[in-house]
């Protein structure tokens, strides 16, 4: 259980970042979830208060997460390793199609679960725990056997298909085996191993899949009107809602693209269009410099946790969060093809917020619990001398 005085050692400057992006954020998801309809009549696609139930469901896990320590959480990383895996395997039998991708498990009362959020947290875990066993990452076959835990239920995510939540696993494990001493020599292996199976990778894609990455590409060239209500369509009206907000954006709610229909998921996938377009380029940034503060915050604890499990721990869930960010703000601009994933703390998604604050509490428990350096009093110079 956790002291007071653990309690008050609490990280606060990550409770004050992910508090201020659900505060901001939520506002700009009920916009996005409101639809106008016929002689001025209006309906919400999603219910914003359905959201604040899950957030609050959120919260409460989170600190029921915080109550083993993350020793705790990795000597059972096998178990909640193996746990998500079954997860994944009841989704393939027993799963749900909803846009798409058959990743949902539809739970009493109609509760919609995704369980590949979930995996995201527990192969962190086990990833943490796997790699904390070894002083340091010196041959090629222990970093392969991290990669290969994390491709595991990356492929299984991959087949639903679920190519947004798969590529998550990227970031988390190249940051956690890059801290955990591999060598540089090593991730280049890596980078060329993948580029080598991009092919392979491409021949057992969706249709879908492979479209929305021949859409980034094809970007530039001129398009045909059937095209531009096609396959272009989504990739088109978010960089017009994302100008159209210039500097301070047309204000909350009264967002064009927004309000009449032109965006398309724009409470979950797109929401950061609305953002741009509603509060502009100064709401856009408020965004980005809260999750840079997360990183920081998040990478700041790692750093000062002596822990090997601790700080791959807290590296891990913070490469998740951040990559995860970073994916969906540069889809929204074309940066990147539309791989269809969230924005953390923000998007509408029960699954997408629960995931998010269990590895914000990964983060907390590293920096609740994380060791002290003690010295002996003779280094400290303080002590009598050692005898001869």
């Amino acid at each position: 259980m956790m002291s007071a005085r653990q309690l008050r050692r609490l990280d606060w400057p990550v409770v004050i970042a992910v508090l201020a992006l659900v505060a901001f954020g939520w506002p700009f998801m009920r916009s996005a979830s409101y639809r106008s309809g016929p002689e001025g009549h209006g309906y919400y696609t999603s219910s914003p208060g359905k959201q604040v139930v899950w957030i609050a469901v959120s919260v409460v896990a989170a600190l029921v997460l915080l109550i083993p320590s993350y020793r705790t959480l990795a000597n059972l990383s096998v178990f909640l390793y193996a746990g998500g895996l079954l997860l994944l395997i009841a989704v393939m039998w027993f799963g749900r199609v909803i846009n798409g991708a058959k990743s949902w498990l539809i739970l009493p009362g109609d509760v919609r679960l995704q369980p590949s959020e979930l995996v995201k947290i527990t192969t962190v875990v086990a990833l943490a725990h796997v790699l904390a066993s070894q002083q340091r990452i010196r041959r090629m076959g222990t970093v392969l056997s991290a990669l290969l835990l994390a491709a595991v239920p990356a492929a299984m995510i991959a087949a639903q298909p679920d190519l947004g939540t798969a590529l998550m696993f990227v970031p988390a494990a190249a940051a956690m085996i890059f801290v955990a001493g591999a060598r540089l020599k090593h991730l280049a292996v890596l980078g060329g191993i993948a580029l080598v199976l991009f092919p392979l990778a491409w021949l057992v894609m969706s249709h879908t899949q492979r479209s929305r990455i021949t859409t980034w590409r094809e970007q530039g060239r001129p398009l045909t009107r059937a095209e531009r209500v096609g396959r272009f369509h989504h990739q088109i009206q978010s960089r017009v809602a994302i100008a159209s907000g210039r500097l301070t954006g047309k204000g909350l709610g009264n967002g064009t693209q927004n309000r009449l229909n032109y965006l398309g998921f724009r409470n979950t996938d797109f929401v950061f269009a609305v953002i741009c377009e509603e509060a502009g380029f100064l709401g856009a940034n408020v965004i980005i410099v809260l999750y840079l503060l997360l990183a920081g915050a998040g990478l700041n604890i790692a750093g000062r946790c002596r822990e090997p499990v601790g700080r791959l721990m807290a590296v891990g869930a913070a490469a998740l969060l951040v990559g995860q960010a970073f994916v969906n703000v540069a889809m929204t601009a074309g940066l990147l093809p539309i791989v269809g994933i969230t924005l953390p703390f923000v998007s509408y998604g029960g699954s997408s917020v629960l995931s998010s604050f269990l590895a914000v509490s990964l983060i907390l428990n590293v920096g609740l619990r994380r060791p002290k350096v003690t010295f002996a009093r003779e280094e400290l110079g303080v002590g009598p001398p050692p005898r001869s």
